[in-house]
């Protein structure tokens, strides 16, 4: 009996460490862009994290253009960073993109 006592508590305790592991890759840089005042809802960044693409890149370029009173949304930098990506290395790079964005 102390023997399934004890794996329950193993199982539970990695159980733990998995999910929060997981919901680092989300919470942290939700937090960052909430603490920097360009709030990104949790299911953008969970979509960014399964579509492949670098959440904190996009986090640190959407700050930068919400400092910078660029109108603009999480989900318009994230397309732009993925139909130009083979040009983009730093969130700099993906802001001046945006910036000189030709208006239609």
């Amino acid at each position: 009996m102390h023997g399934v006592s004890f794996i329950m508590g193993y199982t539970a305790g990695i159980a733990t460490l998995v999910i929060l592991w997981i919901a680092g890759f989300v919470l942290r840089p939700w937090s960052r862009a909430l603490f920097s005042g360009a709030a990104v809802p949790l299911g953008s960044i969970v979509g960014m994290r399964l579509r492949r693409t670098p959440a904190n890149l996009l986090i640190d370029a959407y700050v930068r253009l919400k400092k910078r009173n660029k109108q603009t949304s999480m989900d318009h930098v994230e397309t732009l960073y993925i139909a130009h990506r083979e040009r983009i290395y730093t969130a700099e790079d993906l802001v001046d993109l945006v910036m000189h964005e030709p208006v239609e």
